[in-house]
């Protein structure tokens, strides 16, 4: 249910003030960036109801459900600590990474209990 509600919250966010979420990461909102953004939050939103409809899931819909939102979260994790360290993101984006650690480690303790 968080992973749920976390991506309604940032999908949401992302669909409707794509420009406000880019300035909190310090990036500037050409055209291309705020059509992109719009469909990250399209995206995200998908993934919270995907998680959502199955938080009464076990067995291996559960497990596949566990492992598709670690999966994301870890890559999220490598991209954006890549682009932070290569300068192609500004450190003040760098607080995200924490957002996805935190909800990686949900996920994976979600994994273990299941």
């Amino acid at each position: 249910m968080l992973g749920a509600i976390a991506a309604f919250v940032f999908g949401l966010a992302l669909l409707v003030f794509p420009t406000t979420m880019l300035a909190g990461f310090g990036l500037g909102t050409p055209n291309e960036g705020v059509v992109l953004s719009r469909d990250v939050g399209a995206t995200l939103i998908g993934l919270g109801v995907i998680n959502w409809m199955a938080r009464s899931a076990t067995g291996t819909p559960l497990r596949a459900i566990l492992v598709g939102n670690v999966v994301v979260q870890a890559l999220e994790i490598v991209v954006n600590g890549y682009e932070v360290a290569a300068g192609a993101l500004p450190v003040q984006a760098a607080p995200g990474l924490v957002v996805h650690l935190l909800l990686g480690a949900i996920f994976i303790t979600a994994m273990r209990r299941a």
